[in-house]
């Protein structure tokens, strides 16, 4: 039977955050078990992380000159894929970095076109977008927590043959979605990169976001290290992140209805101050689990219904023909350029467990000014022109 369209896409989000939920939650106890200190897994999670800052603008410019996203997504998971395989090979710490800058820079082929593509076939409709976006949610949350019961039975080095498990089910997914023809824009202007940034609500937007990302830092690379220094076991990490994606879940299922009608200035605001709160949570009170638990469930503020209304400003920002370049360049200088930076700063800061209170004091000092940034941002979405 021919899945739907909005059904092929939820099973693409659902194994590609999968991929994630192996990978993110546990490659710090990996490279700790591989014997790197906290400034080598900084160093090597900035320049992984880098990778993402130019990736999504030139795989976004070959969907375009080829006019086949959906290609351009399946070449890039198989780059990904053999980029991964170094994981598996135990010789030295630059051959390690080799691979995963490869399997991250070719990882970056995907989420851009895929978002693309989830308003193409959803017809720009948030709230449909929101839904379908929930399986991703779900397949992070199902292999967190499947993640965390493994390492705690098998150890840290479960992660490269469980990731290339899900890499392969991404690649097959792939294959399930229905392919569409960019068409050309002869009448377009086209996107000129220095004139975004004459906009100053593009440029406290981006900042915003860009400190924002920062302040994931010390949770992507060095909660699980957290928690298990703090007594926690691997199944008791697993369930509190698994905790944080439930709550992401009903978020993103409800978004929709967040978001009509009201400010995305204020909900921005909103969101990174929730955020500075939750890494202060994490940095005093963690030894306690039910304030930490506490704290997981700021993820639906934090992560849902901020992504939701970044998503939101893209859309309504660029205009319908720049969209998807729009996307990679949000991609690259956010999640790239913002999480590269505070992987390094925040490797820096850890100083193997010591810094640890310090590192999400840190954190919490970027979200409060991502917070800052957003409640200046004007009330309505003005679109570039």
């Amino acid at each position: 039977m021919k899945l739907s369209s909005a059904s092929t896409l939820s099973l693409a989000y659902f194994a590609y955050f999968a991929v994630l939920g192996v990978f993110v939650p546990y490659i710090g106890l990996f490279l700790d078990g591989r014997g790197l200190n906290s400034h080598d897994i900084g160093v090597l999670l900035a320049i992984v992380t880098g990778m993402r800052i130019a990736g999504p603008s030139l795989w976004a410019a070959l969907a375009v000159r080829r006019r086949d996203p959906i290609g351009v997504m399946r070449f890039g998971a198989v780059l990904a894929t053999l980029g991964w395989l170094c994981s598996f090979y135990q010789g030295g710490y630059w051959p390690l970095v080799a691979g995963l800058a490869l399997y991250s820079l070719c990882w970056t082929a995907i989420l851009p076109q895929l978002e693309s593509a989830a308003f193409h076939y959803l017809d720009n409709d948030t709230s449909r977008y929101s839904k379908v976006r929930t399986a991703g949610s779900v397949g992070y949350i199902v292999l967190v927590m499947l993640g965390g019961w493994w390492f705690q039975h098998t150890g840290p080095q479960m992660l490269p043959h469980s990731a290339l498990l899900f890499l392969m089910l991404m690649l097959a997914t792939l294959w399930l979605l229905p392919k569409y023809r960019l068409e050309p824009q002869t009448d377009a202007q086209p996107l000129r990169f220095r004139t975004l940034w004459t906009h100053s609500s593009f440029v406290k937007f981006m900042l915003g976001a860009f400190f924002m990302q920062m302040s994931f830092a010390p949770f992507y690379g060095f909660f699980t290290l957290y928690t298990r220094d703090l007594g926690y076991s691997g199944s008791d990490a697993g369930l509190l992140i698994a905790l944080a994606v439930a709550a992401e879940i009903v978020a993103f299922f409800y978004a929709g209805r967040i978001l009509k009608g009201r400010s995305y200035q204020k909900l921005l605001g909103l969101c990174y101050g929730l955020t500075a709160v939750r890494w202060l949570m994490v940095a005093f009170v963690a030894d306690s689990g039910w304030l930490l638990a506490a704290s997981m469930l700021l993820h639906a503020f934090s992560f849902a219904i901020a992504h939701s209304c970044a998503m939101q400003f893209i859309q309504q920002f660029f205009p319908q023909h720049q969209r998807s370049r729009g996307q990679a360049l949000y991609a690259g200088l956010i999640y790239g350029g913002g999480g590269a930076v505070g992987a390094y700063v925040a490797g820096v800061a850890w100083q193997d467990g010591a810094g640890s209170t310090f590192t999400f004091v840190l954190g919490a000092g970027c979200a409060l000014l991502s917070m800052v940034l957003a409640l200046s941002l004007p009330k309505k979405i003005q679109p570039a022109g």
